[in-house]
């Protein structure tokens, strides 16, 4: 199913905040458990990167038209997005994300989604993470 992933234990990954229409935004992600994350520098991460999940999303079938229509006719850089590693050598997680997803109710979901606690985790901005699409608020 399209972004439905939801850790029941510490996990890291990517996710967006996408649409803007009368239904609110939604979270989309992807992820994996800590214990199955690939090392990366001091840091373990989710193999795949955005571009590949978004693009495999755009091929899925599933029951929600609208969302996949969204997938569809939107690229992957468009909606604010964001990833979630564990650096190993500080014990916590780090969500980088868009300056668009800096809002505590934001935040506190996609904690939520990962299963991460809020006082384990920083936030931090990345070059890497800046859309042209401002979500509405949240469904």
């Amino acid at each position: 199913m399209i972004g439905a992933f939801q850790a029941e234990e510490p996990s890291v990954g990517i996710f967006w905040l996408v649409g803007n229409g009368p239904a609110g935004a939604r979270l989309l992600a992807e992820g994996c458990s800590v214990k199955a994350a690939e090392p990366y520098g001091d840091c373990l991460t989710f193999a795949d990167g955005h571009y590949d999940v978004w693009a495999r999303w755009r091929k899925a079938r599933g029951d929600d038209r609208a969302l996949q229509g969204l997938v569809r006719s939107w690229e992957y850089e468009d909606w604010p997005r964001g990833r979630i590693v564990f650096d190993r050598a500080k014990g916590r997680f780090i969500l980088y994300a868009d300056r668009k997803l800096l809002l505590p109710e934001t935040l506190d979901l996609i904690r939520k989604r990962f299963s991460i606690a809020s006082e384990n985790s920083i936030v931090e901005t990345d070059q890497h993470y800046q859309s042209r699409e401002t979500p509405g608020a949240l469904a």
